[in-house]
């Protein structure tokens, strides 16, 4: 009877010399995002960078009684997540109100009701502000949007963001704030919405509540003081509890001294991650003064901290009819235009790119619409055909709608394609939710995923959190189940959120994978994400975070312990009648076999280290095994019945 042994199979050792190490990680299963040495089971580190990447006899040489030793008892350890398209100072900044909105109330008085409840006061610019609703409420209104906020605040300037920050809901005191009246023309990228006196009815799209916001979030000590605890407070502990450990920030907003407040925070020594801040392209303002401002904001900085991206906005987004299509919407939601909007159009954008990325920026462009991608594709292939290859890390986020002929143009254009894919909206059963805007034929495929990825361009995952989840695992099941647009295997999607991720930020020499000479960034999970059904990845938890070797999270789930294996056999005979499991230690619960596509098959409680499953009734096919022990640790497995 041959016995079959589920372990990781031993990396020759790598080492620089037999150098002592600070710590060592030991009795683990590690996936390295390196090609040429893709799995191992210890790690040794020195001066926060690894020294030594290899098997568990050899990383011996390593040890002294100085060493920190620590046996992560079989548990898996990845990379540290790279998310190059986050806003972690906006999600963590307590300046917009704390006022949450139901994103299913279509009932907008029943809103206007709710922002009274939150009982806010104005922040220290004066205005109250509250978040979160859906834009079609707003549009299925029987009186302005306007009058409704002015019943509960009629005297204090009011903006409610939408959920997906592309519009907001304003008071008639925050349209005169503003001085929007009903001759005032809608600025670049945007639309202010008017009723049938060509009055404004509260409704501003795009860049047109950007403005509001601008003026609502302006720097002042205590808003900045707010900014700063909000990040340190909040934003940087969640990244670390999710294994994220750097991070390019969605939007830098220059004028509200977002810049100065993470450079604060690096001299605070209070970084917990490694960032690249983006400075923004305001779209209201004249190219030739802004540009000089912002070519002085460049900064190579150091591994933590660096100003070297531009983030523009192409164009708006798909739920709003804003998303720059080739062709008309079906419906443009009472918009003055059918094709959508550009904050930033072609010739523009050439032009800002042309002049920026010879300071040495890359850029960062919104575009979400076919229209919007195709029009980036073009400015990065103009300013490349003026100013000669730069080597220039440009990328496009978003994606959602492309035209398949463009597919291809990514790659020898070095542009990277950054798709967020977290969010449920995303997913093969949401993507026709937009037919009665754009159709059905322009509803499949959203987001490209595989067809961008099968022609050899880079593609990383980003969150755009706090628009969706920031939790890498979400967005890498989601990655691996959106048939027919996902990726190939969990290997490259890893990839995605952690060397591609490092490719865009320009550390993929120092980061962005487990190598020699690299800086220890890494983390430590709950579960076998190579072993399990894919469509509990997303349940992943991170035990620990270490940034350059220094530990930034530790779960209380993790503590050090023996490790844990399971050993199984298959019955010989043709049926395959039942596997029995051999587990290294007692105290397990259950056993639990799911077939490939994650449906429970069989399930049994054990009491002890050896138990037997009939398998006679299961079909031919790969099936993974989670056994779960009575403290809640689960081990996992796979196995083929012929």
């Amino acid at each position: 009877m041959k016995k079959f042994v589920c372990i990781i199979g031993l990396i020759i050792g790598q080492n620089l010399s037999a150098q002592i190490a600070d710590k060592v990680i030991r009795n683990a299963k590690i996936y390295t995002s390196n090609d040429d040495q893709p799995f191992a089971e210890s790690i040794a580190i020195k001066d926060g960078k690894f020294i030594y990447i290899g098997n568990d006899i050899d990383v011996d040489q390593h040890i002294d009684g100085s060493t920190t030793v620590e046996d992560m008892g079989g548990r898996v350890i990845l990379p540290g997540f790279h998310d190059v398209h986050m806003h972690p100072l906006e999600a963590g900044s307590p300046n917009a109100g704390g006022c949450g909105l139901d994103n299913q109330e279509t009932d907008p008085e029943n809103l206007g009701t709710a922002i009274e409840n939150c009982a806010l006061t104005p922040n220290e610019n004066g205005w109250i502000m509250a978040s979160g609703h859906s834009i079609y409420t707003l549009y299925d209104a029987t009186r302005d949007p306007k009058d409704i906020l002015d019943d509960y605040y009629p005297n204090t300037p009011l903006v409610v963001m939408e959920e997906t920050s592309h519009s907001v809901w304003l008071n008639t005191k925050a349209l005169q704030e503003l001085n929007i009246t009903a001759t005032t023309p809608d600025p670049i990228g945007g639309h202010i919405y008017k009723n049938a006196l060509g009055e404004p009815n509260g409704i501003c799209m795009d860049n047109a509540g950007d403005v509001a916001l601008s003026n609502a979030l302006s720097s002042t000590t205590v808003i900045d003081a707010n900014n700063y605890d909000g990040l340190v407070n909040y934003s940087l502990p969640l990244l670390a509890k999710n294994g994220i450990t750097s991070i390019c920030e969605g939007r830098t907003y220059w004028k509200r001294n977002y810049h100065t407040i993470w450079q604060q925070i690096k001299n605070d020594g209070l970084l917990t991650c490694r960032v690249n801040l983006a400075p923004w392209v305001y779209p209201s303002d004249v190219d030739t003064t802004q540009i000089p401002i912002i070519q002085s904001l460049y900064d190579q900085g150091d591994d933590l901290l660096k100003i070297s991206q531009i983030k523009v906005y192409a164009d708006g987004i798909t739920i709003n009819a804003t998303a720059a299509l080739e062709a008309p919407y079906n419906d443009n939601l009472g918009l003055p235009f059918n094709t959508g909007l550009n904050y930033i159009d072609e010739a523009r954008l050439t032009n800002l790119i042309t002049i920026l990325e010879q300071t040495g920026f890359d850029f960062h462009i919104h575009a979400i619409g076919d229209r919007g991608v195709n029009e980036a594709i073009n400015s990065i292939e103009a300013a490349r055909n003026t100013n000669g290859d730069l080597d220039r890390r440009h990328r496009i986020t978003h994606l959602e709608i492309v035209t398949p002929s463009d597919y291809a143009r990514l790659e020898p254009l070095n542009i990277i394609a950054d798709m967020q894919v977290t969010g449920d909206f995303t997913n093969p059963g949401h993507w026709h939710d937009n037919d009665f805007l754009i159709g059905a034929n322009r509803s499949n495929n959203l987001i490209p995923l595989r067809s961008i990825y099968d022609t050899g361009a880079k593609v990383t995952l980003s969150s755009d959190w706090d628009v969706s989840s920031l939790n890498p695992f979400v967005g890498i099941q989601n990655s691996l189940t959106r048939i027919p647009q996902n990726l190939p295997s969990i290997e490259e999607s890893i990839k995605a959120y952690t060397i591609n991720g490092a490719f865009v930020m320009r550390q993929d020499s120092v980061t962005g994978s487990i190598e020699l000479g690299k800086y220890a960034d890494f983390i430590c999970i709950n579960q076998d994400v190579f072993t399990i059904p894919i469509n509990q990845i997303g349940s992943t938890k991170v035990l620990c975070t270490n940034l350059a070797g220094t530990e930034i999270y530790r779960s209380n789930l993790l503590s050090t312990s023996p490790v844990e294996r399971i050993h199984f056999q298959i019955s010989p005979n043709p049926a395959h009648d039942s596997v029995i499991f051999h587990i290294d230690s007692d105290n397990f619960e259950t056993i639990s076999i799911y077939s490939s596509n994650g449906n429970l098959v069989k399930q049994i409680s054990v009491i002890k280290n050896e138990s037997v499953i009939n398998i006679k009734d299961l079909k031919t096919g790969l099936y993974f095994v989670e056994i779960e022990k009575s403290n809640g640790r689960v081990i996992s497995s796979k196995f083929l019945k012929h």
